[in-house]
């Protein structure tokens, strides 16, 4: 029986990509089947049998469904628990349903005797920015001074000390959202109708320390700001490790946090060739954190030396194979599902 791979995601995802992936799985002989987590428990089964003699996974997609066991795969990309459960439930009603719904699904995936790429549990754990921080150092990396705070005294104290100043950002990726028009279908809490603002790294200005005193309903990360050459983008996949490099500071607007020139970036993405012992540094970090897939992100400096910032377990690569420079990232990755010889990274 061919290799099935459950590609876990959920349905607002990049489905060209999705499609891409399960093409590539497809190539290998294996078996895909899309999972959006947002449509469980409304709109897809999902039967986790255990008994004395065995136990079965079976999952499906609303037209189909299939049994998973050990020579089975899931890839774990993304999650919107509970995403489809209808907002006009009692809240608390809601909420049980939603937490239900996720603990389903992370049971599932810690249960299954296959291969998973990579365990929710796993992911969550590697996303903690101050444990990545402490790792890189301990294997000889470099790392940006590093506060995390609601103190405003002691930000204000720690950016005086950064001979550059600090920047300040948040521990999580997380969006605000606004409505798109003003006043359309005002009345929906359906976030398809609202715009995304993302929290972008920001430079700790003088405006800026004037409104530490927000830091009473949330603390905030500062660290001191390093002079750029280039920002790498390190994508990780098995036992591949693909560099690509851009100069932020050559466009206005993108000196701080690249992401917010994201968009007219994409084509000035190149190749790079991590030193080697960097190289091994960052080998020694998956090895530790037994992740198969990351998104690391490092600042080379004037003087060439290279500076750890974070490692996004679930970071985007979509753009590094569209764009410039056109890594074969998707290939990569079906190779890693697919245990093609040599593709993943052995813990």
């Amino acid at each position: 029986m061919a290799k099935q791979v459950v590609l876990c995601t959920h349905s607002l995802d990049n489905n060209q990509l999705i499609a891409d992936v399960m093409a590539a799985v497809r190539a290998r002989g294996a078996t895909p089947l899309r999972f959006d987590t947002d449509r469980f428990p409304i709109e897809v089964p999902v039967s986790i049998l255990q008994d004395e003699q065995d136990s079965a996974i079976t999952v499906g997609n609303g037209t189909e469904r299939i049994t998973i066991g050990a020579e089975d795969v899931i890839w774990y990309r993304r999650a919107y628990w509970g995403g489809k459960l209808p907002r006009t439930m009692d809240r608390q009603l809601l909420q049980v349903c939603i937490a239900e719904s996720e603990a389903t699904l992370r049971g599932l995936m810690a249960s299954f005797p296959g291969f998973v790429l990579d365990p929710p549990e796993r992911v969550r754990l590697c996303d903690h920015k101050l444990r990545q921080l402490r790792m890189a150092k301990e294997l000889g990396m470099a790392t940006p001074r590093t506060l995390v705070t609601n103190d405003p005294v002691a930000a204000q104290q720690f950016n005086a000390s950064c001979p550059r100043g600090a920047v300040a950002k948040m521990l999580t990726g997380f969006a605000i959202y606004d409505d798109q028009k003003a006043g359309q279908q005002a009345e929906r809490k359906d976030d398809n109708m609202k715009q995304e603002r993302v929290v972008f790294t920001s430079s700790l200005t003088p405006e800026l320390l004037k409104k530490l005193d927000g830091l009473r309903y949330c603390p905030m990360v500062f660290q001191e700001k390093i002079e750029k050459r280039l920002e790498l983008r390190i994508t990780v996949i098995g036992a591949r490790m693909f560099a690509a490099a851009v100069d932020s500071q050559a466009m206005a607007g993108a000196e701080i946090d690249w992401r917010q020139k994201g968009a007219k970036l994409v084509e000035s993405w190149t190749s790079y060739t991590l030193p080697k012992e960097l190289e091994a540094q960052l080998g020694e970090y998956m090895a530790r954190i037994g992740m198969q897939y990351s998104a690391i992100d490092v600042i080379v400096e004037p003087s060439g030396r290279h500076v750890f910032l974070e490692a996004n377990p679930g970071g985007e690569f979509v753009w590094l194979e569209s764009c410039s420079p056109h890594f074969p990232l998707v290939a990569a990755l079906a190779d890693a599902l697919t245990d093609q010889p040599g593709a993943r990274r052995v813990p």
